[in-house]
């Protein structure tokens, strides 16, 4: 099986995720907790990851919204939580290689791609499976995957796309179609799938020469 080559390469997977996560989130600033539950770290892991790589320049932190307020036995123990809270971290733009790091990610990505089919193919005869959007490094586009087939059971799909995103640092955004419907819409040049088609994207699976 292939491997993960950015783990490989920074030698710490949970580095790996983390970098991967900001570098697909772009300018979006996430805190500690949506960190963690984007690459599947614990918040423990996180810090430690995040004060390493504020170290090398690549991340920043900021201040993000109030923490909730909340009775605290001691006023040590508030500062703490809010501080914790309250903080979300960018990519540095200043970082003098924050392009080329974000190029080689979006690069070494697609490596991983195998994990799209496999977890998908588990929900049923899928014949079309489409990359878009942020996998392209371009968060404007409407859907990140799309994917068609038949007889597909929805909800082992939600929850095989769910349990790719830690591997990928972000929330998948994604639609399903059957195979007459995906035949259709590219028929009829549905907006969507313009949006998507018209733009970078990659096909990974296309059982019927259907694009």
């Amino acid at each position: 099986m292939v491997g993960d080559f950015l783990s490989d390469f920074i030698g710490s997977a949970a580095r790996a995720r983390i970098i991967r996560a900001l570098v697909f989130a772009q300018s979006e600033p996430l805190t500690r907790a949506q960190i963690a539950k984007r690459t599947g770290t614990s918040t423990s892991t996180v810090d430690r990851e995040i004060r390493a790589l504020e170290k090398l320049g690549i991340l920043k932190k900021t201040r993000g919204l109030p923490a909730p307020k909340k009775a605290w036995k001691t006023q040590s123990a508030q500062k703490k939580h809010s501080a914790l809270v309250d903080a979300v971290w960018v990519l540095d733009t200043n970082f003098k290689y924050i392009r080329a790091l974000s190029m080689f990610v979006h690069e070494v990505s697609p490596v991983r791609y195998h994990r799209i089919l496999d977890a998908v193919k588990r929900a049923g005869k899928t014949t079309v499976v489409v990359i878009s959007g942020t996998f392209m490094g371009d968060s404007t586009r409407p859907a990140d995957l799309l994917i068609a087939g038949d007889g597909l059971n929805e909800s082992r799909l939600e929850m095989a796309v769910r349990s790719l995103e830690p591997h990928f640092g972000r929330e998948i955004r994604f639609a399903t179609f059957s195979t007459p419907e995906f035949r259709y819409r590219l028929t009829v040049q549905d907006r969507l799938f313009r949006e998507t088609l018209d733009y970078p994207h990659l096909v990974l699976l296309d059982k019927h020469k259907l694009l």
